[in-house]
């Protein structure tokens, strides 16, 4: 038997001098050992990777990129793990599900859950874009402005960063990265419009500017975002975000995330305690509720409210969490009923 593979990234013709055959490497393939990043090179699974998706993506980053030829920068949802934004795995809906008709990728032989989203890069001299299983290559110019440096690696701008993501992710995907990345001062609605700009012949720039329209800072978190989608696709009305609730007094009741102009109606996302949806790893990244598990809001300074101040008040507070997203048709029909008594008659 040739010796265990004892290196992070390793290539075929080391593989071969080691005395595997090719039958044995692509046996340690289909067992999940080793993934193919470029025709040739291999990347060893560690014996006990991070548990979070973008704490191993990030490690993945770190040893694969500066072993590639030429010069590669980081980008797309890649480039989003660097920056700190929560994401949702490219081929994986936000609740963990496997979209229709995409693939649904590998993971090692005994665990569970959706495939770790490939590493993406983006080289300006690429011949032709390429998709693999653990690597993704995006051929196209970059202009110096365009890159910065994150732990040690050649990444794409923020402004750069979520205009490539809302080019080729889903709506949902891609309206929670912008939201995240308004809220936290890392871009600003005029700056990604001068990148949309910049970018205007690239395929996919009308969806990327609905994105950039419809995305909001005052979402304070990827529920929020999702919420504000699907309250979108079902037709109701824009509500207000980080909605102040006065009581009869004029006493902070504190504040809720959605609120409809001219109603008393307010709607309330309630993360579980981790901050995470039901089977938890298609979403990661820090602040994934916008409030921590003491359900205090995002500067971790105001505790909210409980919800019976603000039906003593006449306040209509309509509910809803991670589970009720993915079927979302009794809370939007609470909502829509919450909303009827006060929408005008005609």
């Amino acid at each position: 038997m040739p010796p265990p593979v004892d290196q992070t990234v390793i290539s075929r013709a080391d593989l071969l001098a080691r005395g595997y055959s090719d039958h044995q490497i692509r046996q340690a393939r289909e067992r999940g050992e080793l993934r193919s990043v470029l025709p040739g090179l291999y990347v060893r699974d560690q014996p006990a990777p991070p548990d979070d998706p973008a704490d191993r993506h990030r490690s993945a980053l770190t040893v694969v990129v500066p072993r590639l030829a030429g010069r590669p920068v980081v980008s797309h949802l890649s480039a989003a793990i660097l920056h700190g934004l929560p994401f949702a795995h490219s081929d994986w809906d936000w609740l963990g599900r496997p979209r229709p008709g995409e693939g649904t990728g590998r993971r090692p032989a005994g665990t569970a859950g959706p495939a770790d989203p490939p590493l993406h890069l983006t080289r300006p001299d690429a011949a032709k874009s390429r998709r693999g299983a653990a690597l993704r290559v995006h051929s196209g110019a970059l202009d110096p402005d365009e890159v910065m440096e994150l732990a040690g690696l050649p990444v794409t701008t923020p402004e750069r960063t979520v205009v490539d993501c809302a080019l080729v992710l889903p709506f949902d995907h891609a309206v929670l990265l912008a939201d995240a990345a308004l809220h936290r001062g890392l871009v600003s609605r005029p700056s990604l419009t001068r990148q949309l700009a910049r970018l205007f012949r690239v395929p996919g720039t009308r969806r990327a500017a609905q994105v950039v329209a419809f995305a909001d800072p005052g979402s304070r978190g990827p529920g929020e975002s999702v919420s504000r989608v699907v309250m979108s696709r079902w037709g109701l009305p824009a509500p207000l975000l980080d909605v102040a609730v006065p009581g009869p007094d004029g006493r902070s009741l504190g504040r809720a995330a959605f609120g409809f102009a001219g109603t008393r109606v307010l709607g309330v996302f309630a993360p579980d305690p981790a901050g995470t949806p039901p089977g938890g790893r298609a979403l990661s990244g820090p602040a994934l509720s916008g409030r921590g598990p003491s359900g205090r809001g995002p500067s971790g300074a105001e505790p909210l409210p409980h919800r019976a101040d603000w039906v003593a008040a006449g306040w209509r507070p309509v509910v809803w969490s991670w589970p009720e997203l993915r079927s979302p048709e009794p809370w939007i029909e609470r909502l829509r009923s919450a909303l009827a008594p006060a929408e005008p008659r005609s």
